[in-house]
């Protein structure tokens, strides 16, 4: 308590907590779905953040702390409204399938604006704290470190998030398009393809022929 007594609480806050709220407002973003719940989510941390400020033992661990409140506010919030979306960006989504997809099982099968739409879509049914791990890793590309000091968890546990968040994602994926496909809603890349009068690629082959 001792930085409480060498400057007013208003001053030291500002000092420890406003240098995070870009990655808060980031991580909010990715949460509530659009800017206009993302700000409020930021807002409401802060006031919040600075209401409890005294329960802040470790100055070094200011960011953790925020992002704990920024969690228990969308999930707060949650319970009193629809989950929104997360937001739609396809580099993203597709760079995080690329990782759990493996040999192409599931991404030969969709042209990427609706791969990516899918993926999204699975995200926002995982359970909170696959999402997180998955969300940081991917979209704030921090490391297993990193998360582990925000998360104020063991590096094992985040890994161990990590890969059952990867797993959970990948039999959504493939319950969903198995379902779609025996719908017959999707049309295989390699499909389109002739019916444009263009030859299938070396890697649609490839796959057809398994």
């Amino acid at each position: 308590m001792f930085a409480f007594r060498k400057k007013n609480k208003k001053q030291l806050f500002r000092d420890l907590a406003f240098v995070h709220v870009p990655f808060l407002y980031n991580m909010a973003l990715k949460y509530s779905g659009n800017r206009y719940d993302a700000e409020d989510m930021v807002q409401e941390t802060m006031l919040i953040a600075f209401e409890k400020f005294h329960q802040l033992r470790d100055q070094a661990k200011c960011r953790s702390w925020l992002f704990s409140i920024l969690r228990n506010t969308f999930f707060k919030e949650k319970k009193r409204a629809a989950r929104a979306p997360l937001p739609f960006d396809n580099d993203h989504y597709l760079s995080l399938l690329d990782t759990m997809a493996g040999e192409g099982e599931i991404s030969h099968l969709l042209e990427e604006r609706e791969l990516a739409t899918q993926v999204r879509r699975a995200m926002d049914d995982l359970p909170e704290q696959y999402r997180t791990v998955l969300l940081l890793y991917y979209m704030e590309e921090m490391r297993y470190r990193d998360i582990a000091e925000l998360l104020e968890a063991p590096i094992g546990t985040v890994m161990s998030r990590l890969n059952r968040g990867r797993t959970y994602l990948k039999r959504v994926m493939l319950e969903y398009l198995k379902r779609e496909e025996a719908g017959g809603k999707i049309v295989r890349l390699s499909e389109k393809r002739r019916q444009h009068g263009a030859s299938p690629s070396v890697q649609e082959v490839n796959h057809e022929a398994r």
